[in-house]
């Protein structure tokens, strides 16, 4: 009886599962509305109000899905266009496009509520520089169009990450970020430290360090992982044994503490070595960037200098 009960529930679940199902529309992948919303693009891209003026019903409405002002009413036609031309006009190479690897959809709804329209769902890119500020912005936006039967956009909703705008907004006002001290404990444990190197210290070089600091400069390609300590070491070994440090004079030296990171130590220094294999001199200017903790000690250090020289 148990086993007649439950193949009878699972049954009924199975047909339950399958009755929820209901068409409810038509997705495709090419469609006149999405002829309307490419033309739209081309319009943005070359700032040509007159074409929008033509794609957009004179009934459009425009929200932000991310908007928290609920009494904020939804942008009109006007307000769309001229919202188009101030991202033209306030912004170099300002495009909106479809976003790589990704394509719209356009869907009819058997719904009333959507009879009129067709609904297009976009996964956009955005981007360009600021006018103002030089900041550059790139990042994927996704919005909804609903065009209408006369092949007009009337109403859209985007939703966008507002925060790559954020550096952009700022950066339109002088905004101090710490101090910079020409004298400084931090200086001189750098100072110290890079001097031990001339002097073949090692032990004097690495107590300037957190055991667990890190190391990276223009020797890594862009997407290495820094290395650690001993990895450095090692890497530090083989030039040693290829190079004699002759001398290491400091050119130039700043603290900068921040106050929306880490401080660091900047540094300029005149690098003189030996190579080994022919008794050539190499002279090179090297920069150093060295952040530290609270503890006064080096957690990163970056440096810069032209290989091609070696």
């Amino acid at each position: 009886m148990k086993t007649k009960l439950m193949t009878l529930l699972l049954v009924a679940s199975t047909v339950v599962v399958f009755a929820q199902k209901k068409k409810n529309g038509t997705v495709y992948i090419d469609h006149p509305a999405i002829d309307v919303i490419n033309q739209m693009y081309d319009a943005v891209n070359t700032n040509n109000l007159e074409v929008l003026n033509n794609l957009i019903s004179d009934d459009f409405k425009g929200v932000w899905g991310d908007e928290m002002n609920k009494d904020r009413e939804p942008a009109t036609k006007k307000q769309f266009i001229d919202n188009i031309d101030s991202w033209n006009t306030k912004n170099r190479y300002y495009s909106l496009k479809s976003g790589k690897n990704a394509y719209p959809d356009a869907i009819k709804y058997n719904d009333e509520n959507f009879k009129d329209v067709t609904l297009v769902y976009c996964w956009e890119a955005i981007s360009g520089v600021g006018g103002m500020t030089g900041v550059k912005f790139s990042q994927r936006r996704h919005t909804q169009y609903a065009v209408n039967s006369d092949n007009k956009i009337s109403f859209s909703r985007s939703y966008m990450n507002q925060m790559p705008f954020v550096e952009s907004w700022r950066s339109r006002n002088n905004l101090s970020d710490g101090k910079i001290y020409s004298n400084h404990t931090n200086i001189n444990t750098v100072r110290k430290a890079m001097h031990a190197l001339q002097y073949g210290n090692m032990d004097h070089f690495y107590e300037a360090f957190d055991e667990n600091a890190k190391f990276d400069g223009l020797f890594s390609d862009w997407d290495d992982e820094d290395l650690s300590m001993e990895e450095f070491k090692s890497l530090q070994a083989d030039f040693l044994n290829n190079y004699t440090i002759q001398s290491v004079d400091n050119k130039g030296i700043k603290y900068y503490e921040f106050e929306s990171q880490r401080g660091l130590v900047q540094s300029w220094w005149r690098l003189s070595i030996v190579r080994k294999s022919d008794s050539k001199v190499i002279v090179m200017p090297v920069m150093v960037n060295h952040r530290f903790n609270d503890e006064g000690k080096i957690v990163k250090q970056f440096e810069a200098w032209n290989g091609d020289k070696l």
